[in-house]
């Protein structure tokens, strides 16, 4: 059964809203998406953990639970969304995260979507206790999920786990806690909670980038203080302590030497000159745009991601599997390949300045210039009479699938239409049925696309291709 419901002629997604401590998330809260999708209740899901508990429970810090849900659900894609907005609500408004202020947020945000609220089968002998629980039941009817002990066996198919008990297992160490550890808890969960606490990341920037940045240092295990690039430069920002471990510099290029300016202007008890100073900028070397922390005496260094990034589309983030750009001292050049991790990487190291142009220039060519036959196509289309939504459902997932053959297969062999079939004909007469502008769009493209092809042997073809580290 599809969860999708008619009403009133039109078609409605259900989003179901998951919310909890997720303090921390075990794998009961972790196969939840999976048996909602798989018994077809629901389209999405926007997993919520609570800022302050209704209940009173204390609970770790909110940044510690967001990293530890985002790591849960982290499998699931874009089919899973975990929220920040239970603390949005709490910084606005105050009091405790009372479900039912949460869905009528979450209907405000979605109003394209039929909100459900997802349930535990243990919470229904406890609804006299909810705020306003029949209204939620009305306006939200709740999608309920078995739980052992509290549902029929038969009907329970996730694990009979409890982050009570996770959170005892963890305090109590000793081989029966590891090995209770090891089956209820997801991998990368628990190796965030296993991981000996470091020194905080210092995230300067809050742009589109750095909207991306915090959660996926969070993910890795880092303690994220998010600095303001203005307040900094105008001297207003609160620096905090303890010392950080090292900064990312997000800040727009033409800022990055005011920020420098500034860090550098700190004290070296908040500001050490032994820590690292990375920058996002892909077109310039740490060293000439972070100058006044090389006179400082600080490792800088250059950490790029090469991935398109908007602060709108934050969940889920592409950052978690883009390339990046990595260049500088060795300090700091060692700080952003822990970061990275296991994420492909290209290496700037020994790029001059004209050469960092020109990568940035070809990131740039790749990226921003999509929109170009993105926005002449669905031109064409629509003057036609399609309706503008499906025409760009349909060209987004045309250019995806395109690019995902290019990555699998490589150039040629990646390479559909009929150019690469070697089809004239067919080029003719797309040409001629195609408008002014159009066409001229087409006649260049394709004269370069025949090009590559008939080059027969294209550098980085498929065979044996793997992501280099540099």
């Amino acid at each position: 059964m599809s969860a999708t419901r008619m009403a009133a002629g039109s078609v409605s997604s259900v989003l179901g809203v998951f919310g909890g401590a997720f303090d921390p998330p075990h794998l009961g809260h972790a196969m939840v998406p999976a048996y909602l999708r798989q018994r077809g209740l629901v389209d999405r899901l926007l997993v919520v953990p609570c800022a302050d508990h209704p209940l009173g429970k204390d609970l770790s810090p909110f940044a510690r639970r967001m990293a530890l849900a985002r790591a849960a659900m982290q499998p699931y894609g874009e089919a899973v969304e975990v929220s920040d907005l239970e603390e949005r609500l709490h910084a606005a408004h105050g009091g405790p995260s009372y479900t039912l202020r949460l869905l009528e947020a979450v209907a405000a945000e979605h109003p394209e979507a039929a909100v459900r609220l997802v349930v535990g089968s243990d919470i229904l002998g406890q609804v006299q206790r909810w705020h306003r629980w029949d209204e939620i039941e009305r306006r939200f009817p709740p999608i309920v999920v078995p739980r052992a002990g509290h549902a029929p066996p038969q009907a329970c198919a996730l694990p009979e786990v409890s982050s009570t008990q996770v959170r005892a297992w963890l305090r109590d160490g000793g081989p029966e806690a590891a090995a209770g550890l090891d089956a209820t808890v997801p991998r990368q969960v628990l190796a965030l909670l296993r991981r000996p606490a470091a020194a905080p990341v210092w995230v300067v920037g809050r742009g589109h980038v750095a909207a991306h940045a915090v959660p996926w240092l969070q993910v890795a295990g880092a303690t994220v203080v998010q600095l303001s690039a203005r307040a900094l430069v105008e001297g207003a920002a609160v620096v905090p302590e303890p010392a950080p471990g090292g900064v990312w510099v997000l800040a727009r290029d033409p800022e990055l030497p005011s920020v420098a300016r500034a860090l550098g202007a700190l004290p070296r008890s908040r500001l050490p000159s032994s820590v690292p100073v990375l920058h996002g900028a892909g077109a310039w070397r740490a060293s000439e745009r972070l100058a006044p922390l090389v006179e400082r005496g600080h490792p800088v260094g250059t950490l790029h991601p090469i991935c398109s990034l908007r602060s709108e589309r934050v969940a889920p983030s592409s950052l978690s599997s883009a390339a990046f750009g990595v260049e500088g001292d060795p300090p700091a050049r060692a700080l952003a390949l822990a970061w990275v991790g296991r994420q492909p990487w290209v290496d700037l190291q020994g790029l001059c300045a004209t050469k960092r142009r020109a990568y940035h220039a070809a990131c740039a060519l790749a990226a921003n210039h999509l929109a170009v036959p993105y926005v002449t196509a669905r031109r064409v289309l629509v003057s036609q009479g399609h309706e503008a939504s499906t025409v760009e459902v349909a060209l987004a997932g045309l250019m995806r699938s395109a690019l995902d053959n290019l990555a699998v297969l490589g150039v040629p062999e990646g390479i559909t239409g009929p150019v690469a079939r070697g089809d004239d004909a067919a080029v003719r007469a797309h040409l001629e049925a195609l408008d002014d502008d159009a066409a001229a769009l087409y006649r260049v493209l394709a004269e370069r696309l025949r090009g590559i092809v008939s080059e027969g042997a294209f550098e980085g073809a498929s065979e044996g291709r793997e992501p280099s580290p540099g």
